[in-house]
């Protein structure tokens, strides 16, 4: 295949990859509507809130799974681990740091000077766009 006709069959694929993802996500939306109740009844009967259970309809045996999704609040741990003593707060949190690259890229030179160290670049994915 040459350049024109790799282009052409990649619109082709993304719009029938659109089509498809969208229709999965409905029959996915549909599946959770009509067991996602059914699945958290049968945990809550071994009196748990999250988990994977199976039921059998018809010729089929479902294993479900009811997954458990957590967030924090980041204000209140930072009072909480500010509140810990030390060994217990390095015990328990997980902290992370990142510098924006925009931050970056304005930063004055001497922060920048500062920061370079820390800071590793690498290709990342590669895209190619038919412009219209």
């Amino acid at each position: 295949m040459n350049g024109d006709e790799l282009l052409s069959q990649r619109v082709l694929l993304k719009m029938q990859i659109t089509v498809l993802r969208d229709e999965l996500k409905e029959i996915e939306d549909k599946l959770e509507e009509t067991y996602l109740s059914v699945a958290r009844e049968r945990l809550r009967a071994v009196g748990k809130d999250f988990g994977t259970t199976s039921i059998v309809d018809g010729d089929n045996v479902l294993t479900m799974t009811v997954a458990k999704k957590v967030t924090w609040d980041q204000a209140a741990l930072f009072r909480v681990f500010n509140s810990m003593t030390p060994d217990d707060a390095n015990h328990y949190a997980k902290v992370t740091y990142a510098v924006e690259e925009r931050k970056y890229t304005a930063a004055p030179p001497a922060v920048r000077e500062m920061l370079e160290q820390c800071r590793t670049t690498e290709i990342g994915k590669f895209s190619i766009e038919i412009k219209e």
